[in-house]
């Protein structure tokens, strides 16, 4: 989170038709991933998301966007693993981290 703190910005993966990546755990709780950087959002777009392309949000948009995800019930998915693991955050709590005032 230091990196998107420092950076003001966080990386996401979006396709052509202008939606972005999802994830869904067994539950069917779903996620959208976020990554710190560029490249490693980049090294995540493959399988389920081949042809999708890194593409950045700055912080102001971002936590815009938090409060829509958080009615939507859609969590924040920190930094997916290649196996689809994240570190989950409500849009609230993740906001609370990155702009603590």
């Amino acid at each position: 989170m230091s990196e998107v703190q420092a950076n003001m910005q966080v990386w996401l993966l979006q396709a052509d038709s202008g939606m972005f990546a999802m994830l869904e755990d067994e539950n069917g709780q779903s996620y959208l991933p976020v990554w710190e950087s560029q490249e490693k959002s980049g090294r995540a777009a493959e399988a389920d998301w081949e042809g999708y392309q890194p593409t950045t949000m700055d912080m102001k948009e971002f936590n815009q966007w938090l409060h829509e995800l958080d009615e939507d019930g859609i969590l924040l998915g920190v930094c997916p693993d290649e196996h689809g693991k994240v570190l989950p955050f409500k849009g609230e709590d993740l906001r609370k981290i990155l702009n603590p005032k």
